[in-house]
C-alpha cells in the first residue's frame, strides 16, 4: 500500500512544487553582465541608421527553437522600434514553418509595427544559398514569393539550428556579398561550430548560449514594440533548478534499485 501511495503521490508532489517555484520569484538571474557576446552584437546593431534593410535567415529547428526564442523575438522587436526594415527567408520547412508562426504574432501583437517582407521559402539548399548572395550582391534576380530587392540589405541575422545554418550562410553567401556583416542567433549546440566564424571575424557577433541572451534581452531596447519581446524568457529558473534536481534523483534511485543489488556482496556457494 506504502509503494502504491508513493508512486501516485510523488508525480503529484513533484507538479506541486513545480508550479509553487514557478510563482516564487527565485532570485537566480543566468544573465552575464560582462557579455562579449553581447557587447559585440550591441556595436553591429549600434552600426544600422534608422531604416536600414536587415535580412533575417530563419531557419531555426523546432527542437531547439525555444531555446533561442525569447532572444529572436527580442531581436526583431528592437529592430521594429527603430524603423528598420526586415525581410525573412527561410530554405527548410521546420524554418518557413516558424517563421510564418513568428511573423503572424508579430501581426498580432503590433500592428502598427513595420511590416516583416515575407520573401517565403526557397528550395535548394546551398543553391538557394548562393541564388541568395547573389540577389543581395546584385548580380543575379531572386525569383521568391515575396519578390523583394536585397541589393539594399546593411545586416544578415542568421536564426539557426537546422543544417543550413550560420556556417553555410558564410561558405555559400558571405564571399558573394560586400562586407555586409552577418550575425548568428543559434542554440548552445552549434556553439563548437560557429564559434571559430566569431573569432575569425566571419561573424561579426554570435548569442549562442542562454547566458548570452539573457543578457541581450536585458540590455534590449525594443521601444514602443515591447510586446514584441519575450524578456522572461521562458520559465523561471527555479522551477529548472527543481526539475533538475528532481530528474536527477529519479535517475539516481532507478539506477540504485536496477543494478545496486548486483554490486553487493554474493552469497557463498555452498561446497558440501
Amino acid at each position: 500500500m506504502s509503494d502504491r501511495l508513493t508512486r501516485i503521490g510523488a508525480p503529484i508532489l513533484l507538479l506541486v512544487v513545480l508550479a509553487a517555484a514557478g510563482l516564487v520569484p527565485s532570485g537566480l538571474d543566468i544573465a552575464d553582465p560582462g557579455s562579449k557576446a553581447v557587447d559585440e552584437l550591441r556595436i553591429v546593431l549600434a552600426e544600422l541608421d534608422d531604416g536600414a534593410a536587415v535580412l533575417v535567415g530563419f531557419d531555426p529547428d523546432v527542437g531547439t527553437y525555444a531555446e533561442i526564442r525569447p532572444t529572436v523575438r527580442m531581436l526583431l522587436a528592437e529592430l521594429a522600434g527603430r524603423g528598420i526594415d526586415v525581410s525573412i527567408v527561410s530554405l527548410t520547412p521546420d524554418g518557413r514553418a516558424l517563421a510564418l508562426a513568428e511573423r503572424q504574432r508579430a501581426e498580432r501583437l503590433a500592428p502598427d509595427a513595420q511590416e516583416i517582407v515575407d520573401l517565403g521559402f526557397i528550395p535548394g539548399a546551398e543553391a538557394a544559398l548562393v541564388a541568395l548572395g547573389g540577389a543581395i550582391a546584385g548580380t543575379s534576380e531572386l525569383a521568391s514569393p515575396g519578390g523583394a530587392s536585397l541589393e539594399a540589405t546593411d545586416l544578415i541575422i542568421v536564426v539557426g539550428g537546422n543544417d543550413l545554418g550560420p556556417r553555410s550562410w558564410v561558405e555559400q553567401v558571405q564571399p558573394r556579398i560586400d562586407a555586409i556583416p552577418v550575425i548568428a542567433v543559434t542554440p548552445i549546440s552549434l556553439l563548437p561550430e560557429v564559434e571559430p566564424y566569431r573569432q575569425s571575424g566571419q561573424l561579426a557577433a554570435v548569442i549562442a548560449t542562454p547566458r548570452d541572451g539573457a543578457a541581450y534581452r536585458l540590455v534590449a531596447d525594443p521601444g514602443p514594440f515591447a510586446a514584441l519581446g519575450d524578456a522572461d524568457g521562458g520559465p523561471p529558473a527555479l522551477a529548472i533548478v527543481v526539475g533538475l534536481l528532481a530528474a536527477i534523483g529519479w535517475l539516481g534511485e532507478t539506477v540504485v534499485r536496477r543494478i545496486g543489488p548486483s554490486l553487493g556482496p554474493r552469497p557463498e556457494r555452498d561446497r558440501s
